[in-house]
């Protein structure tokens, strides 16, 4: 589970009102739980919790980033590593006041650390809530941060003193007093560092809703296609002994013993055109062939939509002065997103989709089929892709529960120069509203470090629905 994994997995929890979820998960190099008192979290009537936020703030920011997670009791037990989360203690959010907060971080800490501030509702009181304080990595060209001022032996904040606090797995340590002035010594910072920016280019993700009436009807409608290979004589009135229709097996006893008739006198060429199945073993691999469509439908009817919409378009830019070699930029978004990153020329549409290949058609399973020269199978999925970028040109991607994470191939970036990242198609139905957050880190071969930072993602929703009481009806996406 990588770090901005994690991230996305405690606030995916919150914005879902599951805190009880968060119960376990241990403290680290990117997160920090907070009991909250009367007063509210961080008793700002007191120097010592003004100096405590600012140092958790500047610790997160020369580390990795990393969240504040306020409303939860964390301790360590003798056989845990790190301190857990034990125990949920939502409070209400009256005792917060961002202003402040800001304010303190503001007068205490150089330089300027943008953090957000987000609160969740807890599920069992609207009244209450957890209060989460997003700090971000500061990029290499701004280290170190800085606390401003000291605290003495009567816990009063006084002048004359900086801390460089950083957060050390599920601790904070203090760069050393020979560190600081090595840095110092050396103008803090000796080399070019990167300086990277990400932003949205064009297009959006796409949130797409599937009615569950839609899959329904299409399962029928193949299955009507499916079916009408069989003969007409199949599909005529069930046979009758007086007045009442005869049971399946005896029906299907009936029907061979006619055929069986037919054949009787035929030449030996049609029975070698004669289909090696029977009708009724023919409707079973129809219906297994269409129970293993329904658990793919949802999601290629999701691509399909998405693939209708703009692929999400990223540029990425150096705003430094150094040349950057091969960088290579990771994203990381909500689990409830896919990703194509192979888009095709030929996109299909939502009437058209790229069924599984079915089973062979009734009628052509037949002996003298199975002798002649094998025909080549049709592939299934999508259209092939369009011509362009080679395939160790487009990015990679993998999903998991807690995350999906797309590596785009390095590029190379001169100074003060950007460059547009490969297309991107994102689908599902993350439950977001608008705008979704998509968190991403940037490494290059030519300068230590790494730069991580959060991009706002436009977010269009998008329905699949089939219209009511339509003889013909035909998908329709809004």
């Amino acid at each position: 589970m990588t770090v901005v994994d994690s991230r996305v997995r405690i606030i995916t929890l919150l914005a879902q009102q599951r805190p009880e979820a968060v119960v376990g998960i241990p403290e680290s190099e990117w997160v920090d739980f907070k009991v909250v008192g009367p007063a509210g979290p961080y008793d700002l009537s007191l120097d010592s919790k003004k100096y405590e936020l600012a140092k958790d703030v500047a610790a997160f920011a020369n580390a990795a980033g990393g969240l504040l997670v306020c409303g939860f009791k964390a301790t360590r037990r003798p056989t845990d590593l790190h301190e857990t989360v034990v125990k949920r203690m939502p409070f209400a959010k009256r005792l917060v006041n961002t202003e402040r907060y800001k304010a303190v971080i503001a007068d205490l800490v150089r330089p300027s650390i943008g953090v957000e501030f987000s609160w969740y509702d807890d599920p069992g009181d609207p009244d209450l809530g957890y209060l989460v304080i997003e700090v971000p990595a500061l990029p290499e060209n701004a280290r170190w941060a800085l606390v401003t001022k000291t605290l003495n032996e009567d816990g009063r904040l006084v002048k004359g003193g900086v801390a460089i606090p950083k957060r050390h797995g599920d601790d904070t340590q203090y760069l050393s007093p020979d560190t600081v002035y090595q840095l110092v010594n050396s103008g803090l910072r000796g080399g070019p560092a990167m300086d990277l920016g990400l932003a949205v280019e064009g297009g959006a993700a796409v949130d797409v809703m599937v009615a569950e009436s839609v899959i329904e009807a299409l399962v029928e409608r193949r299955r009507h296609a499916l079916l009408s290979s069989l003969p007409q004589s199949e599909r005529r009135p069930r046979r009758q002994r007086e007045g009442a229709a005869l049971p399946d097996r005896q029906q299907r006893a009936v029907d061979e013993l006619l055929r069986l008739q037919e054949i009787a006198g035929s030449s030996l060429s049609y029975r070698l055109s004669r289909d090696l199945r029977t009708p009724q073993q023919y409707r079973e691999e129809v219906d297994a062939y269409l129970e293993k469509c329904r658990t793919g439908l949802l999601r290629m009817l999701e691509q399909v939509a998405a693939l209708q919409r703009d692929p999400l378009v990223l540029r990425l830019e150096n705003r430094s002065d150094a040349m950057l070699h091969q960088v290579e930029v990771i994203a990381t978004l909500d689990p409830g997103y896919r990703a194509v990153v192979q888009i095709p020329d030929s996109l299909p549409d939502l009437n058209n989709l790229p069924w599984p290949e079915p089973p062979v058609p009734f009628g052509e399973k037949t002996l003298a089929a199975r002798m002649a020269a094998p025909a080549g199978i049709i592939s299934s999925g999508l259209p092939a892709a369009r011509r362009g970028p080679s395939a160790s040109r487009l990015p990679a991607y993998t999903w998991s529960e807690d995350g999906l994470v797309i590596k785009f191939p390095p590029v190379g970036l001169r100074a003060r120069a950007n460059v547009l990242l490969p297309l991107v198609v994102l689908y599902g139905c993350p439950s977001t509203d608008g705008a979704a957050a998509l968190r991403w880190t940037a490494t290059c071969t030519n300068l230590d470090g790494r730069q991580e930072d959060v991009a706002r993602m436009p977010v269009e929703q998008l329905g699949v629905t089939l219209p009511p009481d339509a003889e013909h009806p035909e998908l329709a996406a809004n």
